[in-house]
């Protein structure tokens, strides 16, 4: 059985993240997974762990703002260059200076973002259900100053996290892309403060006339029925991404890592194998 290590790092701004590692060791290529808004390093389980039978090694963080991580007040704090630094802060304290980076929803923005800034820490990227660009009704640049105002007040407004916490990700739940209660329960323990924050970033988001700029090998994955970031995005990353491969996985709505991990974890592998 692969052991688990639990562990966090300070980073630049003072802040606590979390992060596991499963079964490191010289030699290996590493997984390193980012999950999205709202989620946690569980989120990935059901991937992670088939891919880790494949005898790679992995490490799960929760981001800022998220599960065992400091929930920090501060806009600025939820700034996707921060968590770039947070990721590459995690490498550093594990002495390890390449991995396969695997990002999820807003995860896979941060690791878009990665992929630009520090290309020379990937070996490949794995962008599932990702999306470059903010909502077209948010390009109307004052509905996205009031958007951004209104976030701020209220996030000011928000009661401190109630405590590190994990949500549990039942095996066999059919998970819908909008979850009311699942949103709700996560928001209650993590704050609606920092799940505004973080959402601020994919409100202000427009990456699209970068994606040329990333060399790393590049697979994207996306479900055809997916609401929050649907395929058609994901095509458009593709044919601006040199050396990317675009799979659709049919019928999958957004949240394909839980509610079809067997051939998430398929596709990921022949992938990696290539």
């Amino acid at each position: 059985m692969i052991g688990i290590s639990h562990k966090t790092i300070r980073t630049h701004d003072g802040l606590e993240i979390y992060y596991e590692t499963h079964g490191l060791a010289e030699g290996k290529s590493i997984l390193f997974f980012v999950h999205g808004a709202g989620g946690d390093a569980d989120a990935w389980q059901f991937v992670r762990t088939p891919l880790i039978d494949k005898n790679f090694g992995a490490i799960s963080m929760d981001l800022r703002g998220h599960g065992y991580s400091s929930h920090p007040r501060g806009a600025s704090q939820y700034e996707i260059s921060n968590i770039v630094s947070d990721i590459e802060k995690i490498l550093d304290a594990e002495k390890i200076s390449k991995v396969i980076l695997i990002g999820h929803s807003y995860g896979a923005v941060i690791a878009a973002h990665f992929a630009l800034e520090r290309p020379d820490r990937l070996e490949k990227l794995i962008i599932i259900s990702g999306g470059h660009s903010a909502p077209p009704y948010l390009k109307f640049k004052p509905l996205k100053t009031l958007a951004n105002a209104v976030i701020n007040l209220a996030s000011f407004m928000s009661p401190p996290a109630v405590g590190k916490w994990h949500s549990p990700y039942p095996k066999g739940k059919v998970h819908r892309d909008y979850e009311a209660y699942g949103l709700a329960r996560t928001i209650f323990y993590n704050s609606w403060g920092s799940y505004l924050l973080t959402s601020k970033q994919s409100v202000n988001l427009d990456i699209a006339h970068k994606l040329s700029k990333i060399k790393t090998p590049t697979l994207l994955i996306v479900g055809t029925k997916d609401s929050i970031f649907p395929h058609h995005v994901s095509k458009q990353m593709q044919e601006q991404i040199p050396n990317s491969k675009l799979e659709l996985i049919e019928g999958a709505n957004h949240v394909v890592i839980l509610n079809h991990p067997e051939e998430t974890v398929k596709i990921i592998e022949k992938f990696l194998n290539e």
